[in-house]
């Protein structure tokens, strides 16, 4: 079954570009096989290119009102009945979408409500979670009875949750808590300094970064990870980096 991924991104090049390549090989690294990677890009003046398999580009040349509106036409122009979202900014380990799938099972929507969580102090597991939509699973169907996202960039995340877990007609995964070392997600905080969660005001702070320069070009992504995050979750855990 096709698995689209959606990933939204804005003004990453030329000095956050590694980020987006990094959540890229995330997607290279997966050991699901019928998936597809949509970059969506709204960034007036830059050009993503990558050639990598699976990945397709779409450079759009007007920046979208809000997040929301923007994740909507991604999934408008994906091709999978399955659904994901995929942060331009965080990591994904290679079991994500094949153990999302065997998750999901016959359901509608699947939300693991586990991450790790990666600042300046490092790896952490004994954090506390916050909505996890933004690494969960769905189906078109249930995207599309609950009219998607919100066209806004305030608290996308949880209004779709909201909307996805209380609709009477999406039928929600079986409870199932994933251990530590199951884990597939890394969210990153401080990477960045346009990271719309880290503000009180996120429409606003949008705006804003649609008013930060921009430094035009053909920019071409070269993905790859900075470090082997599988080995580093490992470590951290205290297991053998080859146990997946």
């Amino acid at each position: 079954m096709k698995l689209s991924c959606i990933c939204a991104t804005y003004n990453r090049p030329p000095t956050y570009q590694w980020l987006l390549e990094e959540a890229i090989e995330s997607f290279l690294r997966q050991d699901y096989a019928d998936k597809e990677l949509l970059v969506l890009n709204d960034c007036a003046g830059q050009e993503l290119v990558c050639d990598a398999p699976g990945v397709v580009v779409i450079n759009v040349p007007r920046r979208f009102s809000s997040l929301g509106e923007k994740l909507n036409a991604g999934i408008a122009l994906a091709s999978g009945s399955l659904l994901t979202n995929w942060d331009d900014d965080d990591i994904s380990l290679p079991w994500r979408l094949s153990m999302s799938i065997g998750r999901l099972a016959d359901a509608d929507y699947y939300n693991p409500h586990a991450y790790w969580y990666l600042d300046h102090r490092g790896l952490h597991s004994d954090h506390q979670m916050g909505v996890c939509q933004n690494c969960s699973l769905f189906r078109r169907s249930a995207f599309d009875v609950v009219d998607g996202y919100p066209h806004s960039s305030v608290n996308n995340d949880q209004v779709i949750h909201e909307r996805l877990s209380r609709h009477p007609d999406v039928k929600q995964a079986e409870e199932a808590s994933l251990q530590a070392h199951e884990w597939f997600y890394i969210y990153r905080w401080g990477v960045s300094p346009v990271h719309l969660s880290s503000r009180r005001s996120p429409d606003t702070w949008s705006t804003h970064i649609g008013q930060m320069p921009v430094i035009p070009g053909r920019y071409v992504l070269r993905p790859h990870w900075k470090q082997e995050y599988v080995s580093t979750t490992r470590n951290a855990l205290g297991m053998s980096p080859y146990l997946v």
